[in-house]
């Protein structure tokens, strides 16, 4: 005797003997096998006795249905074993007879297709993308997706970064994808997310490409509408009010003529013809690519940074710098990486060193500035450069300006400050000792001050301070701070050394 066995998604299952010649399946309460859930169609299929086996005819259902994998687009011949999927419904034909007879799997075709699909594992199933229906099993538990071939999951699209996600299996079939700073970020359902935990059937977006995530047991449908793709192919439920074998099953269903054969045809023409047009674009994508390395020069924020890595390499900092500012845009992940901030640090360094090296005060204050106003510089050293800066702000040394006079080395220390310099830019002495104010009155018996001894600031303290090498400039600030800590230091020494721990970008020194 042959029987109907039908099991829902909750693990329900009822098992009907087949004593009818036809059978009518539905949502509808004139069926003889009515299933309730929302997927299926008021009439949706039809079982006929075929003389020794059985014919599953689909009656134009919104949804469609399957048979072992395969929709049916005419009416099919069903053989022991054969797997019918039915909305969220899963149906299985039987041959009593058959299965007493212990028929081996070797033979049974049917139960072989059917158990196949049934073992499948948790998996990635491309929608859109170079191979649309691509299905990736993720057997490991770390899964990376990217466009290298050293991936697990290997896209080789120009929308997707050489490493651009991850998936981790957290155990009990749950699994967590989480984005690897990719340029086109990831989206799950629609929305971008940077992790997220993965659900039946949710859909993941890798820049252009699409997949989805399907469960093991489950069966997956592309062509069926959202709402009716095949659900678990475990449980499935006739319905509680299916009658008993062999009552009611008179009633036979009036069905709605289905769909002619001749425009089914037509559509799966066309969309096999959709699908190859696909497979033509994915193909020349791969062969205008020219393969691995130029694939990347495919993505253009990759190819600017690796060619900017080269510049730098090169010597050329400036260009590299040039080259990343332009060419990758402000809100794109490659920013945050090691070379883009490589490159950064690097040029940085270079303009703090000429700053350093140049005797203009003006050419040296437009290359700190530059530094001090490049947000893709690191704060350390965009605080140094702002730091020299207000040292250059509080004066300069006037023979350290273009076109000063130099000075007489046997003359006094003078107190007095700078001419203008053409340009209307006035520069004090920042270790000359401050006036006492803007007017000050000459007093009616001057005192003149003594010389300052060796012993006070050393002439070579202060030509240390004024030589504009570093570490001469060092050296001038720890003999000062020596002093002032033996609380030799007068506010001349104590003046001069904290200039110098500006200049010097040594903040715990002027504090």
């Amino acid at each position: 005797m042959w029987k109907l066995s039908i099991e829902d998604d909750q693990a329900n299952k009822t098992v009907v003997s087949l004593v009818r010649d036809e059978y009518s399946i539905g949502r509808g309460e004139e069926n003889t096998v009515r299933l309730t859930e929302r997927n299926i169609s008021r009439r949706h299929a039809k079982l006929t006795r075929n003389g020794t086996g059985w014919i599953f005819d689909d009656l134009a259902s919104y949804n469609g249905c399957f048979v072992n994998g395969v929709r049916v687009s005419e009416p099919q011949r069903l053989e022991h074993g054969d797997l019918v999927q039915v909305g969220d419904y899963r149906l299985e034909l039987m041959d009593e007879q058959v299965a007493g007879a212990a028929y081996s799997k070797s033979t049974a075709p049917g139960t072989h297709r059917a158990q196949a699909l049934l073992s499948q594992s948790d998996r990635l199933f491309m929608l859109a993308g170079p191979t649309p229906g691509s299905e990736y099993a993720l057997s490991a538990p770390r899964v990376v997706i990217g466009r290298g071939e050293e991936c697990e999951v290997s896209v080789n699209h120009a929308s997707v970064s050489r490493v651009h996600a991850e998936i981790h299996a957290l155990g009990d079939g749950r699994y967590e994808i989480v984005d690897r700073e990719s340029a086109n970020g990831l989206r799950v359902n629609g929305v971008d997310l940077h992790r997220s935990l993965l659900d039946a059937r949710d859909t993941i977006e890798l820049g252009d490409v699409v997949f989805k995530f399907i469960p093991a047991g489950q069966i997956y449908h592309p062509g069926a509408d959202a709402t009716a793709q095949m659900g678990p192919v475990g449980p499935a439920i006739a319905d509680r009010h299916t009658p008993a074998p062999g009552v009611g099953m008179e009633r036979r269903t009036t069905v709605a003529p289905g769909i002619p054969p001749i425009l089914k045809a037509v559509a799966g023409v066309a969309f096999l013809g959709v699908l190859v047009m696909v497979g033509m674009v994915a193909i020349g994508n791969r062969q205008g690519a020219g393969g691995d390395g130029s694939a990347q020069a495919s993505d253009p924020t990759a190819q600017a940074l690796a060619d900017a890595v080269q510049l730098m390499q090169n010597g050329d900092v400036e260009a590299a710098h040039n080259k990343v500012i332009a060419e990758i845009p402000e809100n794109s992940n490659a920013r945050q990486s090691t070379e883009f901030k490589d490159i950064e640090a690097r040029w940085a360094d270079m303009l703090l060193d000429l700053a350093q090296r140049e005797t203009d005060p003006q050419k040296k204050r437009a290359l700190l500035d530059r530094v001090a106003k490049a947000t893709t510089v690191d704060s350390g050293r965009r605080k140094r450069a702002s730091n020299d800066i207000a040292a250059l702000d509080k004066g300069v040394d006037p023979n350290e300006l273009p076109n000063a006079p130099k000075p007489d080395p046997t003359a006094e220390p003078t107190t007095t400050a700078a001419p203008a310099l053409s340009g209307g830019i006035v520069r004090n002495d920042p270790f000359a000792e401050k006036p006492a104010g803007k007017a000050p009155k000459k007093p009616e018996a001057p005192t003149p001050k003594p010389k300052p001894s060796a012993t006070e600031t050393g002439p070579d303290v202060k030509d240390m301070a004024q030589s504009g090498d570093r570490q001469k400039q060092t050296s001038a600030k720890n003999a000062l701070k020596a002093k002032a800590a033996s609380g030799k230091a007068s506010d001349s020494d104590l003046r001069m050394l904290k200039a110098l721990c500006r200049q010097l970008g040594d903040m715990s020194c002027v504090n």
